[in-house]
C-alpha cells in the first residue's frame, strides 16, 4: 500500500500523484519531480529552508497553477541544496526507462511499442511515496504504477511483474516464486527472503535471468489474463433473477415463442431420449423470451432467452445443444435469417456461455431480416430443420464446455 510521510509536502505529493495518473499530464510530471526531490531530502534540508517551503506549500493548496509556480520558483532557487539533500536520502536502486524497454522487448520478442511520456510518468509515480517506505512497498508501487499507466502496446502486466521482482532483488531480497505468476496482484510477500548480501548484478542482467526462467509461465499467465479481460462484465449481462410474477408477452406484435413443451421436445430430439429436468428452471428460462410491457425487440429477447437458458440449465443433459437450437428457432420463426456457419456454431455458443461475447452482440452478428412474403412454418418443423443443419455442431457441444 502506498504511504506518504507527515512532512509539509505530504498532501501536495498526494495531489500530484493523482494528477500523474491523468492523461495530458507532462507538465505535472516535471513539477512533481521538483517537489519530490524536496520531499525525499526533507530531513537533510536546513530548518530555515524547510520553513520557507512549508509556507509556500500551504499557499499552493488546494492545487492551482499560480500558487504552484510560486513554490516551484522557490524550489528552483534552492536547486543545488535540494539536489544534495535528495542524493543523501535516495538509497534505492530503481530501474530506468531503458531497463523497462529491455524487459518488454525480451518478453514480446519485438521492438517495444511504447508511449515514452507515460513510461517516464509511471517511473516517477512509483517513487512518490514516503521516503521511509520499505523495498516491498516500493516494489508494489512500481508494479501498480505500470499497470495504472499501461505505457506499452502489449505485455504491460508481464513487464510490470518482471520489473517488480528485479527491483526486489536489486534492493536486498531473494525471490522464489511458487506456482504461476499472478499478473494482477504481483509478487507475493511469501516468496521473499532477505538476501545475505547486496545484489551486484545490473537490472539488465536481472531482467534477462528472470525472463529466461519465467518466460513460459508468464506467457501462459498473460494469455489467461487476456482471456479474462475479454469476458463480458457480469453486470452488463441480462438479469437472471427469478421473477415473482410471470411475464406476459407485450401487445400482439406477431412474435412467436417456444413453449415449455417445445423445449422438452427439442431436448429429447437432440439427446435421443427424454431427460430428467427441473421444471421451475425450465419454466423460468422459457419466460426469458418475453419482453416486459412491450415485446418489440426480438434480438434483445433472443439474447435474454439465450443467456437465461445457459444460466438455468434445466435438463440433466443436452442443455448446450438445446440452447443453440432453441435460440436459432426463436429467431427464424420470427422472420430473421440466421447466418451462422455450421463450423463456427459451437464456438459461437461457447463464447457467449463463457462471457467472451455479450449475448446481444452475438445475436446481432448472425441475423438478417428475411425477405417479404416468407411463409410461416410450424415451430417444430423449423427446429427439426435446424437440428439437421447443425448436427456437426451439436456433436461438438457438451454441457461442460459451456459451464
Amino acid at each position: 500500500m502506498r504511504q506518504t510521510s507527515t512532512t509539509p509536502l505530504s498532501e501536495l505529493i498526494e495531489a500530484l500523484t493523482r494528477k500523474l495518473t491523468e492523461d495530458g499530464a507532462p507538465r505535472w510530471r516535471e513539477w512533481a519531480q521538483q517537489v519530490y526531490d524536496a520531499y525525499l531530502g526533507w530531513e537533510h534540508l536546513p530548518p530555515t529552508l524547510q520553513q520557507e517551503i512549508a509556507a509556500a506549500v500551504e499557499r499552493a493548496l488546494p492545487l492551482s497553477d499560480q500558487a504552484l509556480l510560486a513554490l516551484l520558483t522557490l524550489l528552483g532557487n534552492h536547486e543545488k541544496a535540494i539536489g544534495r539533500a535528495a542524493a543523501l536520502a535516495d538509497r534505492w536502486r530503481y530501474p530506468t526507462a531503458h531497463d523497462l524497454l529491455l524487459a518488454n522487448e525480451r518478453l514480446s520478442l519485438a521492438p517495444p511499442v511504447v508511449d515514452a511520456e507515460r513510461l517516464e510518468r509511471a517511473l516517477l509515480l512509483a517513487r512518490l511515496m514516503a521516503p521511509d517506505g520499505d523495498p516491498v512497498q516500493r516494489a508494489d508501487a512500481l508494479f501498480r504504477a505500470l499497470l495504472t499507466l499501461q505505457p506499452f502496446g502489449e505485455y504491460n502486466h508481464s513487464t510490470a511483474f518482471i520489473v517488480q521482482v528485479a527491483f526486489l532483488q536489486a534492493n536486498g531480497y531473494q525471490v522464489e516464486l511458487a506456482g504461476e505468476p499472478d499478473l494482477e496482484q504481483g509478487c507475493p510477500s511469501a516468496a521473499l527472503q532477505p538476501a545475505s548480501e547486496m545484489e551486484p548484478r545490473t537490472y539488465a542482467d536481472l531482467i534477462d535471468a528472470l525472463i529466461s526462467r519465467y518466460r513460459d509461465a508468464l506467457g501462459k499467465a498473460e494469455h489467461l489474463l487476456h482471456e479474462r479481460q475479454q469476458m463480458v462484465k457480469k453486470e452488463s449481462l441480462p438479469t437472471t433473477i427469478p421473477t415473482s410474477t410471470k411475464p406476459v408477452p407485450g401487445p400482439a406484435f406477431r412474435w412467436r415463442y417456444l413453449t415449455v413443451q417445445d423445449l422438452i421436445w427439442l431436448n429429447t430430439e437432440i439427446t435421443g431420449a427424454p431427460q430428467p429436468f427441473h421444471y421451475d428452471r425450465l419454466e423460468e428460462a422459457t419466460y426469458y423470451q418475453y419482453g416486459y410491457r412491450d415485446s418489440r425487440d426480438l434480438p434483445l429477447q433472443a439474447a435474454r432467452f439465450l443467456w437465461g437458458y445457459l444460466t438455468y440449465r434445466p435438463f440433466a443433459k443436452g442443455n448446450a445443444g438445446t440452447a443453440l437450437i432453441g435460440v436459432l428457432t426463436l429467431l427464424e420463426i420470427n422472420g430473421f435469417e440466421v447466418h451462422l456457419p455450421v463450423e463456427e456454431a459451437a464456438e459461437w455458443l461457447q463464447r457467449v456461455a463463457q462471457r467472451r461475447t455479450h449475448p446481444l452482440r452475438a445475436i446481432r452478428q448472425i441475423i438478417a431480416a428475411s425477405p417479404p412474403g416468407r411463409n410461416e412454418q410450424p415451430v417444430r418443423d423449423v427446429a427439426h430443420h435446424l437440428i439437421e443443419r447443425y448436427k456437426p455442431a451439436l456433436l461438438q457441444l457438451n454441457d461442460e464446455q459451456v459451464s
